[in-house]
């Protein structure tokens, strides 16, 4: 497998017409080792960290005689869904959304509407409440009002939440286009990315924990949450020091426009509430069933 992220080798054979080829996402190109033609990584669905593990490189029309691609070393879990012609750098500046085809198939699909419990505030979301329920599926209250929940204020800002936490705090950033960890981030650089009208990348933060934090002592969980929460109800309190128990209570989720999560099932007996203090979110929920479970099995196994 040859690759390059100079000159361009040549004309991609999957580029899709009009494709921005001018952008820095495809920067990166990738040759077949068996027909020798070159491919840009994106319109291929790789990444250009991803081809640092490639061995040998086999093109779509190739796999067919000579088998998959070859990694060096274990091959990372990729979605086996088809990134090709997703340019997440054309579609942050506005242009038109052609190359992402997750996000158009997805907005041109009719949903059922939800059949879950939706109440009007939280006054009656007690822990008996819960106990009382017949059924596992989620609730959605429309109104904070009567949860007990504090917030800071919708106003605030990215910089400002780097501030509280702490602009030198690490923190795990996720590109959406591969999936993948970008290490060596600070809150300060994900305030200046979040921030800047000069983003290349789609990127996310969904793993920072503030509890302990200037952040955190403005956030006050749902009341039920702390009346159902084990860690709170029965872990002992000898041991409740800043480096002896779980903590994994208050998440600050940060995303662009885009950005998203790839389908994952949450540890056994995890119970999570989400608030959304500004923006909006769209949450994609699949029924726990044997036969979508062998589904989402068998994607999550695929290469």
């Amino acid at each position: 497998m040859s690759s390059s992220d100079s000159e361009d080798p040549q004309e991609c054979p999957q580029c899709v017409e009009d494709a921005p080829i001018d952008l820095p996402a495809y920067e990166t190109w990738l040759q077949c080792d068996v027909c020798e033609e070159w491919y840009h990584g994106i319109c291929v669905g790789i990444s250009a960290s991803e081809c640092e593990r490639i061995d040998k490189f086999h093109c779509k029309k190739c796999v067919a005689t000579h088998g998959p691609s070859s990694h060096k070393g274990a091959e990372v879990r990729r979605s086996g869904r088809q990134h090709a012609n997703v340019d997440y750098t054309q579609l942050n500046e506005g242009q038109p959304a052609t190359f992402n085809q997750y996000l158009l198939r997805l907005e041109g699909h009719e949903f059922m509407e939800d059949e879950f419990e939706h109440l009007d505030d939280g006054h009656e979301v007690t822990a008996d409440w819960l106990r009382s329920r017949d059924t596992n599926d989620p609730f959605v209250v429309e109104r904070a009002e009567g949860l007990g929940l504090e917030m800071p204020d919708a106003k605030i800002t990215v910089s400002e939440i780097a501030d509280m936490v702490g602009r030198d705090t690490s923190v795990s950033v996720m590109d959406v286009l591969t999936q993948e960890e970008l290490s060596g981030w600070t809150l300060g650089d994900w305030a200046q990315y979040f921030e800047s009208g000069e983003r290349r990348r789609i990127l996310n933060v969904i793993s920072l924990e503030v509890s302990e934090t200037a952040l955190g002592g403005r956030i006050r969980r749902p009341r039920v949450v702390d009346e159902v929460d084990l860690v709170e109800r029965y872990w002992p309190v000898a041991k409740r020091k800043a480096d002896g128990y779980p903590r994994v209570k208050t998440y600050c989720l940060m995303s662009v426009r885009n950005a998203y999560t790839d389908f994952h099932v949450d540890f056994s007996a995890t119970w999570v509430y989400y608030h959304v203090l500004s923006g909006g979110k769209v949450f994609y929920l699949v029924p726990p069933t044997p036969s979508n479970m062998r589904k989402y099995e068998s994607w999550s196994k695929s290469p």
